[in-house]
């Protein structure tokens, strides 16, 4: 689980639900205990008011005086009860009216108290104990049905699960509403790292809580010295580059003035070879620029790119009077250096106003990512070269004139931004079709 919402929700849910739930438990357990106590203080109370009532007779035995005797014991199955017991005989109550009531018979002065059933399915609380009066042993089991405050325990139970269930939830959804609002400026400087990403802005946004500010200040931190990086890797390789461009250069004249019979080979493999090494040389100082000094792009919008670009080529080629038909979706952007997009466009609609007959079709869409197509209505290429030129790394430009001139560079372009483009024949116009997918 990656969530931290879920992770913190799953964490408040368990502590609070293990909090209620012993607050639950401890208030059952509290109130049990208190009407325990209560019934069996109220359970002493008869014990006492039996044992008065307990009377000897002229024979010397002990006998039960009824008028002395609570109401309620006379009243069948009212909830109070008592039993006594005596060495040679017992009395109980009217209220257990057939029912009758064990008694333990437990040394005098102890006394115990029991939960267990009584007459018409009543839980009750019973307390029994040895006593001794006139010199006789006597045995004393009262009993009070305790139902009433089971019940009562009961709908406390039920209250206190619904009150703690309703204040569970009224804490998740604050919880929740508390993360939300903790989290809004870790969502902010995630999208500022989107608009990072597409050239909106070059850093975080440092106005953030003191928590998330050592992330942004890192984050910043390692921006500025990925374009330091960069920065001293470009400039190196161009220093190097035209640090070697100077002796070449001479090599190539002193090669130049070399005796053609005396060492007419020689010289020519060293003009060829001089030659390759500049080609390289002017290579890699193009892939210098391309890659650009930011390691973050900026945001172009395309309308207002390429308008111009057509202008000037319209002005180039006026004397074949091309006619550009232009579809681009409503905000389509590229992100990224604007040379880049500069070379991109303006190799292959250089050569596609070199081989078309009057017009040449630009549509590009942006949904969800944007895909340039650009078709001419000239003689196109062949399948030979379309093969050479959809194989990465051929430079049909080596080769000579043709489709192949520049295309190299948009190469280089199109590898060094992770898009894609392919070359087909434009079934509908005739000429070359070009897509590319960035």
């Amino acid at each position: 689980m990656n969530s931290l919402k879920s992770r913190l929700t799953i964490g408040v849910l368990v502590v609070s639900l293990i909090f209620f739930t012993s607050l639950i438990v401890a208030n059952v357990i509290f109130f049990n205990r208190f009407g325990e106590d209560f019934v069996t203080t109220r359970l002493q109370h008869d014990t006492d008011a039996l044992l008065v009532a307990l009377k000897v007779d002229a024979q010397g035995n002990l006998q039960l005086d009824e008028h002395n005797l609570n109401p309620i014991f006379l009243q069948p199955f009212s909830g109070h009860y008592f039993r006594i017991e005596l060495q040679h005989g017992a009395f109980q109550s009217r209220s257990l009216w057939e029912e009758t009531m064990p008694v333990e018979r437990i040394p005098v002065g102890q006394t115990k108290t029991t939960r267990r059933p009584g007459p018409s399915g009543q839980d009750l609380l019973v307390l029994e104990g040895g006593y001794f009066k006139a010199g006789h042993q006597v045995w004393i089991s009262v009993a009070e049905n305790y139902t009433p405050i089971t019940n009562s325990l009961h709908s406390l139970t039920l209250t206190l699960i619904l009150i703690n269930g309703a204040v569970i939830v009224l804490l998740m959804l604050l919880q929740r509403f508390l993360v939300d609002r903790g989290l809004v400026p870790l969502t902010k400087s995630t999208a500022e790292l989107s608009r990072l990403g597409k050239g909106e802005q070059n850093f975080l946004n440092e106005e953030v809580p003191t928590e998330v500010l050592p992330l942004v200040q890192e984050i910043n931190k390692l921006l500025v010295m990925v374009d330091n990086r960069v920065k001293r890797s470009t400039t190196a390789l161009g220093n190097l580059a035209h640090a070697l461009k100077t002796p070449l250069a001479l090599i190539e004249q002193s090669v130049s003035g070399c005796d053609k019979n005396n060492a007419g080979q020689i010289c020519g493999d060293i003009r060829e070879a001089v030659g390759q090494i500049k080609h390289q040389l002017n290579s890699e100082l193009r892939r210098a620029r391309i890659i650009g000094l930011s390691a973050h792009g900026q945001k172009i919008d395309i309308s207002d790119f390429i308008s111009p670009l057509i202008t000037t080529l319209e002005t180039i080629y006026q004397d074949k009077h091309i006619v550009f038909h232009v579809d681009i979706a409503p905000g389509a952007a590229y992100v990224g250096d604007r040379h880049d997009l500069m070379e991109l466009f303006g190799n292959l609609l250089d050569n596609a106003c070199k081989w078309a007959k009057g017009h040449i079709y630009i549509t590009i869409t942006s949904d969800p990512e944007m895909e340039i197509i650009i078709q001419d209505d000239g003689p196109g290429i062949t399948s030979d070269m379309m093969a050479q030129v959809e194989t990465r790394g051929t430079r049909l430009d080596e080769a000579g004139e043709g489709h192949g001139l520049g295309l190299s560079i948009v190469r280089e372009i199109i590898d060094q931004n992770n898009a894609e483009i392919y070359y087909s024949h434009s079934e509908k116009y005739g000429g070359l079709k070009v897509i590319i997918k960035v």
